[in-house]
């Protein structure tokens, strides 16, 4: 049974890469490939009115942790607070910046929230970046089940699934999508 739930929240915590990475790559490249105030609006018009949505999947897998296995979701809170602390804040923030940025039609409020979009999704593809190359590399746990280690310890590209594999596969495929979304030339 557990290997059931296992798998059960492995399938949602991919979803939920699949879906909201690509969020992550359009925000990371918002400035980027939109020069105008009209083209930043389109980029932000091809998230869409789903990407709220995707991180009901992110919910789910944790539920799903806190349910099945609340020592392994214990030991994660309490080892990388400071890191879900910042994944929380930069979700919250992205959303915000998602909502409110297009309400007044001001260059230095939506400007200001255009920057808040893509600093928040560049730090969220970093983190959870860091975050996919040390559970990569092996988590040291305490014979009490606890653990405590520095998040950012190896930024090797190659070898295994880590922080630069993650930033580069987010602004490989958001182009791609965006294209097929989008009028705006790549």
């Amino acid at each position: 049974m557990i290997a059931a739930w296992f798998g059960i929240a492995g399938f949602m915590l991919i979803v939920y890469v699949v879906l909201d990475g690509r969020n992550f790559g359009a925000g990371m490249l918002h400035w980027l490939v939109a020069q105008t105030p009209e083209e930043r609006r389109q980029v932000i018009a091809a998230i869409g009115p789903l990407w709220s949505w995707h991180e009901v999947w992110l919910v789910g897998f944790g539920g799903t942790v806190l349910a099945v296995f609340p020592k392994l979701l214990a030991s994660a809170f309490a080892g990388y607070y400071l890191a879900l602390f910042l994944i929380l804040w930069c979700l919250i923030l992205r959303g915000i910046s998602l909502e409110v940025g297009g309400h007044i039609n001001d260059r230095m409020w939506q400007g200001f929230w255009d920057f808040v979009f893509v600093i928040a999704n560049t730090l969220l593809a970093i983190l959870f970046g860091a975050a996919a190359g040390n559970m990569a590399r092996g988590v040291p746990l305490a014979s009490d089940g606890t653990f405590s280690m520095a998040f950012f310890t190896d930024f090797r590209p190659r070898g295994y699934v880590g922080l630069l594999d993650w930033y580069r596969y987010r602004l490989r495929s958001s182009p791609r999508w965006r294209s097929r979304r989008t009028v705006l030339p790549i």
